[in-house]
C-alpha cells in the first residue's frame, strides 16, 4: 500500500476468488502476495503478462515464481521497484522494443565494434538505446567507447539481480547517448580470487527484460561465443568477414549454435573480397548488408572516440543496417 501511495495509485484488492477471476485479465498490473500464491495458482487462471510476486522470503517467492510464470519482488529491499511498475515510469508499451544480438562468426571479425557503431548511430538518429556485454572475456565494452573510468553499475554490481528489476538508466555508464552494461576487468595479482565476468543467465535475462522494457533498442555484443540465451525475441546479426577461412568458421558456427535464423553482416577490407552472394549461399541465410573498410576507425577508437560517433564509411554503412534492423524504407 505504501508504494502504491508513493505514485499517487489506487490498488483494487481482490479479496475474493471472484473479484480475482473478474479482474484477472482487465488489470494493468498484478500483484501477488507470497501468502496467497498458493491459493491463486490452485484457480487455473489464464496466462497474462505483468503478474508479479511480492514478499520478504526469497525461496518461498522462487518456488511459486515457475508455477505462476511470474517474476519476483523481494520487500522491502525492491519497494522502489514496486513503485516504479505501479507507475509505469519510463515504460515503453508491449511490441514497443527491439533486441539485437550481434556475434562474430570468427574471432578478430570486429563484432563488438559493429555492436557499438550500431548503438551510437541509433542514439544519434533519438532512439533510446542500450548496449550489454554477453562475451565473459570480451575485456570490457567501456573500453570501446573510452568510458572504463566511468560511474555506473558493470555486471558485476548487476550479478544478484533476479525477477523484475526497475528501470536502470541513470545508474549505468551513458556515453554519447548510449547506455552501456560491460563486463569487468579481473584481478591478475591473486589468482585465487577472481572477478566473474559475466553473471548467471537469470541476472542477465532479468538485466534485459528491464532494459526493453526502458529503452527502444537493446543491443546485445555476444562476441564470438554466444553461450548465454536471453531471449527468443532477438534478432541475430551474425558479422562474417569476406574471406574463405572465416567464412568457414561461420558456417560451423551456424550449425554448432543453432544460428539458423541469423542474417549476415558482411565485413569488406584488404584480403576480405569474397562477393556477399557467395556468403549468403554458402551459409544458406540472407545478407542484411556490408560494412567497409574505414582507415579512421583505427585512430578514432586510440583515442578513445566511440564508433560511429564521427561521420566517415563505417558510420554510413551502420547507418544503413540500423535502418534494415528498424524495419526503416
Amino acid at each position: 500500500m505504501a508504494a502504491a501511495a508513493a505514485v499517487q495509485v489506487e490498488p483494487d484488492l481482490a479479496r475474493d476468488t471472484d473479484t480475482l477471476r473478474r479482474r484477472w485479465l482487465t488489470a494493468s498490473v498484478v500483484l501477488i502476495g507470497a501468502d496467497q500464491a498458493g491459493a491463486v495458482a490452485g484457480l487455473g487462471l489464464p496466462t497474462r503478462r505483468k503478474v508479479h510476486l511480492c514478499g520478504s522470503d526469497m525461496k518461498v517467492l522462487m518456488s511459486w515464481s515457475v508455477p505462476l510464470d511470474a517474476p519476483v519482488m523481494v520487500l522491502p529491499e525492491q519497494t522502489g521497484f514496486v513503485s516504479s511498475l505501479l507507475a509505469g515510469v519510463g515504460e515503453l508499451p508491449d511490441g514497443q522494443s527491439m533486441v539485437v544480438t550481434v556475434i562474430g562468426g570468427s574471432g578478430g571479425v570486429g563484432a563488438t565494434i559493429l555492436a557499438a557503431g550500431l548503438a551510437q548511430r541509433a542514439a544519434k538518429a533519438d532512439l533510446r538505446v542500450a548496449l550489454a556485454e554477453l562475451d565473459a572475456t570480451g575485456g570490457g565494452l567501456d573500453l570501446v567507447f573510452g568510458a572504463e573510468q566511468a560511474s555506473g553499475w558493470r555486471w558485476l554490481d548487476l550479478a544478484s539481480a533476479t525477477g523484475h528489476i526497475g528501470d536502470l538508466r541513470g545508474r549505468l555508464p551513458n556515453v554519447s547517448g548510449v547506455d552501456i552494461v560491460s563486463t569487468g576487468r579481473p584481478r591478475l595479482s591473486d589468482s585465487r580470487h577472481r572477478d566473474p565476468g559475466l553473471p548467471s543467465a537469470d541476472a542477465i535475462n532479468a538485466v534485459v527484460a528491464s532494459l526493453l522494457r526502458s529503452h527502444e533498442l537493446v543491443i546485445l555484443d555476444a562476441g564470438s561465443h554466444p553461450e548465454v540465451a536471453v531471449t527468443s525475441q532477438a534478432m541475430n546479426v551474425l558479422v562474417v568477414a569476406a574471406e574463405v577461412k572465416a567464412l568457414m568458421a561461420a558456417r560451423a558456427k551456424v550449425a554448432s549454435w543453432g544460428l539458423s535464423d541469423s542474417s549476415v553482416v558482411v565485413r569488406n577490407g584488404p584480403g576480405r573480397r569474397l562477393d556477399a552472394a557467395v556468403i549468403a549461399d554458402t551459409l544458406g541465410l540472407p545478407v542484411l548488408g556490408t560494412v567497409p573498410h574505414d582507415p579512421s576507425l583505427t585512430g578514432a577508437l586510440e583515442a578513445g572516440i566511440p564508433p560511429g560517433l564521427r561521420r566517415g564509411r563505417f558510420s554510413r554503412a551502420c547507418d544503413l543496417l540500423l535502418g534494415q534492423v528498424m524495419g526503416d524504407d
